[in-house]
């Protein structure tokens, strides 16, 4: 399911920026890009973020700065330095110019900027007394993140009603067709014997017919499927009321749905219900789709 939060902190000597964005994920997959100097943190902010958000891809952006005197340090590398400045010697006499009319200021300055040459040496922080506002700003990235969230959660829903009643319309449908498909058997079955069998001035015999034909409605019976799919649509409709994560029960459950209906549509040998099956299987997929978008 898709969202987006962000959450803050700043006093005096601390502040903190947190952007959250989730996307559609079957599993639970955080990443966390975060300063160095809060490495420390990482195990802590995906855990306190797991404990609200339990699917989806999460992608988690934050920026810090401390502003502790005494904190860095500026360490230059003499030796670099040096050798920087021979080169610069050596690169003056190759070209033929006047080596000993450089400006030193001018050469300081640009030895300056040289690669590593002068470094920032962190001094000692203690991360772990920052935990306590950067949670607060999870947490309220995690807050906005969800509202978001179950706004659109609340729009699915609506779709998930609307297609589990389309779903029940359809399976009514083929309820009421099946017994027909029977009778039209029987009907087509006595009318090609009775043809076959007129040339020889021969009767069906009546048992034998209604043999015939309940061994049609044994084999093509599809109460079983129906009944256990009514029963999927309600248990569906009874956990997507569920206050708790659901979308890998859903994620089964909508296995179920697919298995009724295919082996509906291998028995029903009618064209009519196949055709039904057919809708029923596309609603089926969009709702399967739908539900790779929720916890």
């Amino acid at each position: 399911m898709t969202g987006f939060g962000r959450g803050s902190y700043e006093d005096a000597d601390f502040s903190v920026n947190i952007e959250m964005k989730t996307v559609n994920h079957r599993y639970n997959e955080v990443a966390i890009r975060l300063p160095r100097f809060l490495n420390p943190l990482e195990d802590k902010i995906r855990k306190t973020i797991l404990k609200t958000v339990s699917r989806g891809r999460i992608d988690v952006f934050i920026t810090a700065d401390y502003n502790v005197s005494g904190n860095c340090t500026l360490k230059v590398d003499k030796n670099l330095a040096a050798a920087y400045h021979k080169a610069l010697q050596e690169v003056g006499v190759a070209i033929g110019a006047d080596v000993a009319g450089i400006n030193a200021a001018a050469e300081i300055l640009y030895l300056s900027k040289c690669p590593d040459v002068i470094n920032v040496k962190e001094g000692f922080f203690d991360v772990e007394s920052v935990w306590p506002k950067v949670e607060q700003a999870v947490e309220q990235a995690v807050a906005n993140l969800v509202a978001m969230r179950e706004t659109e959660g609340g729009n699915i829903y609506g779709d998930f009603i609307y297609r589990a009643d389309l779903i029940a319309e359809k399976l009514a449908q083929i309820e009421e067709r099946s017994p027909l498909v029977v009778e039209e058997y029987q009907a087509k079955l006595q009318e090609r014997l009775t043809n076959l069998l007129a040339d020889n001035n021969i009767k069906v015999e009546p048992e034998r017919l209604l043999q015939e034909v309940a061994i049609f409605a044994d084999r093509t019976s599809i109460t079983e499927e129906i009944v256990r799919l009514k029963s999927h649509i309600k248990q569906f409709k009874t956990i997507i009321a569920s206050d708790q994560p659901v979308g890998r029960k859903l994620d089964f459950l909508i296995q179920e749905f697919n298995r009724e209906a295919n082996t509906i549509a291998s028995k029903a040998n009618d064209y009519t219900m196949a055709q039904i099956v057919v809708e029923i299987k596309a609603e089926i997929e969009k709702i399967r789709e739908q539900i790779q978008n929720i916890e």
